[in-house]
């Protein structure tokens, strides 16, 4: 039987750069220590160019397992050849406190609510055994709002799968640029990013966490699928799993998917008028199916060009 979309990783897949901050991640679980063999990995990625302007796109994961080598080939060349280096979100070790700080607020649910309200019976009963699973203490889960503890208790499932945040694509390219004194520039803040989820209805936010509950349990083997297609550079295969689910929700599809892609995309093709060569480095997710931002740079008549990486 062909396995579910869900929706719990597809959301996952589009907020975890805001767990590459370290103090956010101060509580959470703890990938295993053992690192596995190097497996050579071949992302895809993309170059838009004129004249005297090139910009690559290239899609990320936020959190990756110890031993994965991406960097190297085309990829490699491509970041070393680049002026400026363009994240989802630019410095994230100096915005780990306002985030923590933020996601501790917006975070959290009025006195006397939890984040069982509205649950049904079994529902409430398979929350409760995953969050006894996550490690996570149960009484500050319960008193989260519904997207927050969704995001929490995915974070730490993915992290005891071994993917680790200090291993992410995004935050190994940031520190290379920094080394290399190439500028770091971000789309997005952290307290944006977070402001996606924050104000999200309670239906929405009803949604995501009644996702996250039913599909616990085929969450590892989508991530993994996920994984592979990214090592592979089927971008095919990874927007159809990342992406098919959250279009189920067309209106938090748009929020967190098309909406973003059609401003990346905007500034693209500003930045054009500019000669250099600029890296951008975003969620693999946001780099394939009808919604991308080469789908957007499409309708301004800018061509996207596939560079193979192999």
């Amino acid at each position: 039987m062909m396995m579910k979309k869900t929706l719990l990783v597809a959301l996952s897949a589009f907020s975890f750069a805001l767990f590459q901050a370290p103090s956010v991640l101060a509580q959470s679980a703890k990938a295993p220590a053992t690192a596995p063999a190097s497996q050579k990995a071949t992302p895809a990625m993309w170059v838009v160019k004129d004249r005297d302007t090139t910009i690559y796109l290239f899609g990320t994961f936020h959190l990756m397992a110890p031993g994965i080598d991406w960097n190297h080939g085309k990829v490699k060349s491509a970041f070393e050849s680049a002026d400026t280096l363009k994240l989802e979100i630019a410095n994230l070790d100096a915005e780990a406190p306002a985030i923590a700080n933020l996601m501790a607020t917006k975070g959290q649910l009025p006195a006397g609510q939890t984040i069982y309200d509205g649950l049904t019976e079994a529902q409430k009963t398979a929350l409760s055994a995953i969050i006894a699973q996550s490690g996570f203490p149960p009484e500050a889960i319960q008193q989260m709002r519904p997207w927050m503890g969704s995001l929490i208790l995915s974070l730490g499932l993915y992290q005891k799968l071994g993917l680790d945040p200090s291993q992410g694509v995004d935050k190994t390219l940031d520190g290379l640029a920094r080394a290399a004194n190439k500028p770091v520039e971000g789309f997005e803040t952290g307290a944006e990013q977070i402001g996606f989820f924050a104000n999200l209805t309670d239906d929405q936010q009803k949604a995501m966490l009644v996702s996250t509950i039913e599909d616990w349990d085929q969450a590892t083997t989508m991530l993994n699928d996920m994984i592979d297609a990214w090592k592979t550079g089927n971008a095919d295969k990874l927007g159809d799993l990342m992406n098919t689910s959250l279009r189920s929700q067309p209106e938090l599809s748009k929020l967190i998917l098309a909406d973003r892609n059609k401003r990346w995309a905007d500034w693209i093709a500003t930045r054009m008028a500019t000669p250099g060569t600029v890296f951008v480095a975003v969620g693999a997710g946001h780099l394939s199916g009808p919604d991308s931002v080469q789908a957007f740079l499409k309708q301004k008549r800018i061509k996207s060009t596939r560079v193979r990486t192999k």
